[in-house]
C-alpha cells in the first residue's frame, strides 16, 4: 500500500517538504503525549498538563526522553517509516532512531514576530551539542505534532525552495562552511506548520527551518526525528547535479 501520491512526490521535489494531514491513530498519538507530559518536569515542577497559565514565558526546549516505545514508533513504524521509505526508498533508512521532543511554551506577547532566518540541522553552535569543526548530517527530517497549533503558534518554520539552492551551493562549497548553518543571503518567504495532533511535516536535510516565534495560548509539542541512510558515511559529501540521484523512492 502506497501513502504518497505522484502529487506529493512532486510537491517534496518542488518545496523540500511535505505535510501529511491526520496520518496517526489517535490512540497512537495520545499514548505519545501521556509519556511526553510526564517529562516535563524537567522543564519546571510547576507546569501543570491541564494548566495553561503554568506554561507562560517557560522557554523552548528539547526534552531529554524520545526513545521510549511510545514516541519512537511515532516516526519508526508505519505509516509515517513507510512514507520516508516512498521518498527515500525501500530499506534505506535505518531504522533505530528516537524522536526528539522539541517543546516551545508560549509567549506573554502580543506581537507576532516571524523568524528572519533559519537554519540546517547539523551545524555547531554555542547550545546545540554538536562538536564544533563536525557537522551531523542526515537524510530526511520528520516533525510530528503533538498538540494543536494554529498560527503565530511556534510552528515548525520552513523555507520553501531552499533545499534546492543548498544543493546547488554545496557542488561549489565545503559543507563545513556554513557557520551555525545560516544562509549568508535572502531565502524568500516562510511558511509556517500549522495542524494538529498527528499532523507530520517530512522535510529534505538541505531545507532551511526553524521553529516560529509562539504568542498563542498553547504549547507546540513536535517529536522531530532525522532518519539517515544506511550509506550515509559513503555519500555524505557527494552533492551531484541531479540532487535526487540517491532518493530512489522519488526517481
Amino acid at each position: 500500500m502506497a501513502y504518497l501520491t505522484a502529487e506529493d512526490k512532486a510537491f517534496f521535489k518542488e518545496n523540500g517538504f511535505l505535510v501529511v494531514r491526520d496520518a496517526l491513530n489517535p490512540q497512537v498519538v495520545s499514548e505519545a503525549q501521556d509519556v511526553l507530559w510526564s517529562h516535563m518536569g524537567q522543564v519546571s515542577e510547576e507546569i501543570d498538563r491541564k494548566r495553561p497559565d503554568t506554561w507562560i514565558n517557560k522557554g523552548y526546549h528539547v526534552l531529554r526522553c524520545g526513545s521510549e516505545a511510545e514516541i519512537k514508533r511515532l516516526v519508526y513504524a508505519d505509516p509515517v517509516f513507510a512514507m520516508a521509505e516512498e521518498l527515500v526508498g525501500k530499506g534505506l533508512l535505518h531504522t533505530d532512531g528516537g524522536a526528539g521532543p522539541h517543546v516551545n511554551f508560549p509567549r506573554d506577547e502580543q506581537e507576532w514576530n516571524p523568524p528572519k532566518h533559519g537554519h540546517l540541522d547539523g551545524y555547531h553552535t554555542l547550545s546545540n551539542g554538536v562538536p564544533k569543526g563536525t557537522v551531523s548530517q542526515f537524510t530526511l527530517g520528520v516533525a510530528v505534532y503533538l498538540s494543536q497549533i494554529n498560527a503565530e503558534g511556534g510552528g515548525f518554520t520552513v523555507w520553501p525552495g531552499s533545499h534546492k539552492v543548498w544543493g546547488e551551493f554545496f557542488r561549489y562549497h565545503d559543507v563545513d562552511c556554513l557557520p551555525g548553518g545560516i544562509a549568508p543571503f535572502d531565502l524568500g518567504e516562510s511558511y509556517e506548520f500549522t495542524g494538529k495532533p498527528g499532523d507530520v511535516c517530512l522535510w529534505h536535510s538541505l531545507l532551511t527551518h526553524t521553529a516560529g516565534h509562539n504568542i498563542s495560548r498553547n504549547v507546540r509539542i513536535a517529536c522531530i526525528a532525522r532518519p539517515r541512510r544506511k550509506d550515509l558515511d559513503q555519500i555524505r559529501y557527494d552533492f551531484p547535479k541531479d540532487m535526487w540521484k540517491y532518493w530512489e523512492g522519488i526517481n
